[in-house]
């Protein structure tokens, strides 16, 4: 009798430990839970910590049978477990009942207004230089639940809308050298972004904006240090970088990167030091690529060696560096 109590107490055991198991996957018996993952977290301004550790807002819009609205821009919280919630109260599934969620997310209200329940956008990034005023937005693909009977985690797979822009300053086989000015000239800062074509979840499609660019063109970021920067020689361990988040754009002619710097030309190592100044500039539509996307990194490197040669390359906005195409130097 008593190894049938023990059998019994085993048996339990393994389904409570199944029916926990089962909760991560399905959320709770009853209540719409979510999770809230940015797809493409890698050097963003809104990164995956931010999203876990609620540094920034998170809203969701949904329907249930494709016409009652069941969250209207509710923002969502990350409690203890793991899994979001409304801030407003919990909700349940129904059985029979089919659904369609969104969600969006955002660093700053100042230059950002959202309409269209998060699917359009109005965009007024700074007009001086300073990455942590910049507005970062995210619109998550849309997750569809045929049945709520089946009670899933709403995955809300977040995807930029801007583009990201970082310009790095390298040296190569020259003596000491210092950044002393950047210059990221003759690009838009405002415009309004509205998703044409709004995704679903997992069927390879991505989100598609529609862009109308606003003002003239015209701003400049510069970064302009109080004393010159120390140049490293590799991407990872230069100081000598600026990073912008561009609403996407078409490249002119007139957009423009200039590197100012100074190299110490003494005739040895044992020499006394002799800084001279340099100064050269880019057309950037000379480099790939010649447009701005949204969700996508370009990275520009300017290299100084014995003149300045700048690479561009286009990567997806993700952790890894998935390098999509890449343009040689121009020669000097």
């Amino acid at each position: 009798m008593k190894r049938f109590l023990q059998l019994i107490c085993c048996v339990l055991l393994f389904v409570a430990c199944e029916n926990e198991g089962d909760n991560l996957n399905t959320g709770l018996e009853s209540e719409i839970a979510f999770d809230a993952e940015n797809v493409e977290s890698g050097r963003s301004v809104i990164t995956q910590d931010d999203i876990d550790n609620d540094r920034t807002t998170i809203k969701v819009y949904a329907k249930q049978n494709g016409s009652k609205v069941l969250y209207d821009n509710v923002e969502i919280e990350r409690e203890a477990t793991g899994k979001w919630y409304p801030t407003s109260g919990k909700t349940e599934w129904q059985s029979g009942q089919s659904y369609s969620f969104y969600g969006y997310a955002y660093n700053t209200t100042s230059g950002l207004t959202i309409s269209e329940n998060g699917a359009q956008i109005v965009v007024n990034q700074p007009t001086t230089y300073d990455e942590s005023k910049m507005v970062d937005y995210l619109l998550s693909y849309r997750f569809m639940v045929a049945d709520g009977a089946m009670k899933p985690i709403v995955q809300l797979q977040l995807e930029h809308a801007m583009a990201l822009v970082e310009v790095y300053v390298v040296r190569g086989n020259l003596f000491d050298a210092r950044l002393k000015r950047l210059r990221f000239e003759n690009i838009y800062s405002s415009g309004s972004l509205k998703c044409t074509t709004h995704a679903v979840a997992n069927e390879g499609m991505p989100n598609v904006w529609e862009i109308v660019l606003s003002g003239n063109g015209n701003t400049t970021y510069e970064l302009n240090p109080s004393n010159p920067v120390v140049i490293g020689d590799t991407r990872d361990n230069t100081e000598a970088k600026m990073r912008i988040l561009c609403i996407p754009q078409q490249l002119t002619a007139n957009a423009k990167l200039t590197v100012v710097y100074e190299v110490n030309e003494k005739v040895t190592t044992d020499s006394e030091d002799n800084w001279v100044e340099h100064s050269e500039s880019f057309q950037l539509f000379k480099y790939a690529p010649v447009d701005y996307q949204s969700g996508h990194r370009i990275l520009y490197t300017a290299t100084i060696d014995s003149g300045v040669n700048l690479q561009a390359a286009i990567a997806e906005w993700k952790d890894v560096d998935y390098i999509e195409g890449t343009i040689l130097p121009e020669i000097k």
